[in-house]
């Protein structure tokens, strides 16, 4: 195993793959993916592939007649794996002394708390405008997110040999 890649396979040997289901729920692209997402470390290139295909799901799911279940089942889902990617971007922060974790980290606080605000909201019937909170709150944070302090980190970590 060559050192490029010594970081990754840690990181996988801590955190266990996450298995996302199949399900779809509407065809709704709120968010494509795009070579400029990529922040050059290929498994959080595809976390973030799996997070936009989440959120494109959440969206079709608000948009259904009738959300009830399933937006809320794909919240929930969405909410595991944001946490699981959390971890992984997380884990790599600390093997490697990310001097940007304490801001990385609360801007992932950040998310969680939006994600859990959703649904704590769909559970008491306030997601009239969840589709709204959706398309601008979800879409905007993310790509915001990965262009920004996911590119540090990934330029960071490259310059680490993680690929």
């Amino acid at each position: 195993m060559g050192t490029e890649n010594s970081g990754a396979t840690v990181i996988h040997a801590i955190i266990p793959e996450y298995s996302m289901g199949e399900s779809t729920v509407g065809a709704v692209s709120v968010i494509t993916w795009k070579p400029n997402l990529s922040v050059g470390i290929a498994d959080v290139d595809e976390d973030h592939k799996k997070l936009i295909k989440m959120i494109n799901r959440l969206f079709g799911a608000a948009l259904s007649p009738q959300p009830g279940q399933i937006l809320g089942d794909v919240l929930e889902e969405l909410t595991r794996y944001v946490v699981f990617h959390f971890n992984r971007e997380e884990e790599y922060m600390r093997r490697f002394d990310y001097p940007g974790f304490v801001e990385h980290k609360k801007e992932h606080e950040r998310l969680i708390d939006t994600a859990t605000r959703f649904k704590r909201n769909l559970d008491s019937g306030l997601a009239m405008n969840l589709k709204d909170e959706i398309e601008k709150s979800l879409r905007d944070w993310l790509v915001v997110h990965i262009q920004g302090q996911d590119r540090h980190l990934g330029h960071f970590l490259n310059e680490q040999g993680v690929k």
